[in-house]
């Protein structure tokens, strides 16, 4: 069975900070504001050519749902040079007599596009922010509907779990090196402009167009760090800005990739809590004793995997990846307990139900041709930003393997797995532009940060920790577990009434506030 470990998985890249091209960052210490080149007017002053949504952006529209294209530069130091074209959607404000303007989404990712999001109303904001703004959502740049990179198939295989020679982490970069400069040679010249700040500015480039004196926007997870990025690059056009699921840009992969295995690992002695509170002593009578159990379980797994029934290895990656499935909500916990005690007696097929399971939770719906090669992509759209936001990767086998085993002391059941998820940034081939720094947004309006108390993919420490950083901010914070916490399922009227009392009026709650659920 293969984790999929090397790509560059959600868990890792939602909660990874990087900050922009040097070239267009301003002194946040002085308070002054950037020198961002000024754009010719056939990017400010375009039209979008609203049209009713396709099958190529969403199977079922949301009646009103528009979408159109925005032109933007490549490469904003080169502004003349070639372009590459947006995809947007909108969803008119339903009180229009008293529409405030757009407000902007983003989901994150990154790789994910929002288009699709806003068009279907997989997103729709809070009931009063949905009555009182155009929802607008985009595909970035180079992901889905815009310009999107194009990854050939078949050019090295990745390996099924993380190496642990220097023979194979040697094939492991080099099969990585294959990969990434196929994409670069079937993506051309948008590859080398996926990052955050070129994201930004095309944030401002969208907001021009959409005729909105300031951006307005709610970004998720990764989201919340095109939106950071843009408070440093345009502080005075600030709106009103929500950021749900805190990245925090002052920390660079390896950081990031540490304070991942802390909140796995806590998840995991959560779960073995839960089980002994329960009374279910099936993996053990103690919390200590389920968490020695299932590392020394991992440990064996990888010097003598059990196999399935077609033959497939099961090994210590592929356990650390159905626990870190479990933790995260992707599957249920008590079939996971089951699975874990039949695979204790050498029995594996129970975990194949969680994979149908974790299938079956995205829904039955077949995707459009667009939403499978988006799919197919959306991994190495990943690394194409963060291989670009952050310098931080290992640069040789040697580095990846000592990497590994530092990362394994901290955490046997996921480090050395984390650890060379950041093999795509190790081997890219185009240098990074960001830097690991705190956001401080001189002179920007003041920010709504959002915050789940137990998010597994960007925990609370991110959201304290940029709070601290930014001027002006306030910290709303909803108990419970997830990813995400305005305008999401299930919902919390708490959490959606405090955000839209900021958007529609500009009301921000306590410096941190709190919901209960």
């Amino acid at each position: 069975m293969s984790a999929g470990l090397l790509a560059v998985t959600t868990t890792v890249v939602t909660v990874c900070g990087a900050g922009g091209a040097a070239a267009f960052r301003p002194d946040d210490a002085k308070g002054r504001g950037t020198t961002v080149q000024a754009l010719p007017a056939r990017f400010t002053q375009q039209k979008v050519q609203w049209t009713a949504c396709g099958a190529d952006v969403t199977p079922k529209a949301v009646p009103g749902a528009q979408c159109g294209w925005v032109k933007v530069p490549v490469d904003y130091a080169a502004p003349d040079g070639k372009t590459v074209t947006l995809r947007v959607s909108r969803v008119q404000a339903k009180d229009h007599s008293r529409r405030l303007g757009s407000l902007l989404f983003n989901p994150g990712g990154p790789g994910a596009g929002g288009a699709a999001d806003v068009a279907n109303g997989n997103w729709q904001a809070g009931a009063q922010a949905r009555a009182r703004y155009d929802l607008v959502g985009f595909d970035p740049r180079g992901i889905a509907g815009s310009g999107q990179i194009k990854c050939p198939d078949g050019v090295a295989e990745e390996p099924e779990n993380p190496p642990r020679t220097a023979s194979q982490a040697e094939k492991a970069f080099a099969d990585a090196t294959r990969r990434a400069r196929a994409c670069q040679k079937a993506s051309g010249s948008v590859l080398a402009h996926m990052d955050s700040v070129s994201v930004a500015r095309d944030l401002d480039v969208l907001r021009t167009v959409l005729g909105d004196a300031k951006l307005n926007y709610t970004g998720v997870s990764y989201g919340t760090f095109i939106g950071q990025q843009y408070m440093k690059l345009f502080p005075g056009k600030v709106g009103r800005m929500v950021l749900d699921g805190v990245v925090n840009p002052a920390a660079d992969l390896r950081q990031v990739a540490r304070l991942d295995l802390k909140t796995s690992d806590d998840a995991v002695r959560r779960y073995a809590h839960d089980l002994v509170a329960r009374g279910d002593d099936r993996l053990g009578a103690t919390t200590e004793e389920i968490l020695r159990r299932l590392t020394r379980f991992a440990e064996e797994l990888d010097r003598k995997p059990l196999h399935g029934a077609g033959g497939e290895e099961f090994t210590g990656a592929d356990l650390s990846m159905y626990l870190g499935m479990a933790v995260s909500g992707d599957v249920s916990r008590q079939r996971l307990t089951t699975a874990l005690v039949a695979a204790l007696h050498g029995e594996v097929t129970a975990f194949d139900g969680l994979d149908a399971e974790a299938a079956g939770a995205s829904g039955d719906q077949e995707p459009t041709p667009q939403e499978e090669r988006t799919e197919e992509n959306e991994s190495m759209s990943m690394s194409a930003v963060l291989c670009l936001d952050s310098p931080s990767a290992p640069k040789t086998p040697q580095q990846m393997l000592a990497t590994a085993d530092a990362f394994a002391r901290q955490s046997p059941l996921f480090g050395r797995s984390y650890a060379w998820q950041m093999i795509d940034c190790a081997t890219w081939p185009i240098a990074p532009t960001g830097a690991a720094e705190p956001v401080k947004a001189a002179g920007a309006a003041p920010v709504l940060l959002v915050s789940y108390t137990d998010d597994q993919l960007t925990p609370l420490a991110n959201a304290r920790a940029v709070h601290r950083q930014l001027d002006h901010s306030s910290l709303l914070v909803r108990k419970g577990q997830g990813h995400a916490a305005y305008a999401s399922e299930p919902p919390s009227t708490c959490t959606d009434r405090a955000v839209d009392r900021y958007l529609v009026g500009g009301t921000l709650p306590d410096q941190v506030a709190n919901c209960s659920g």
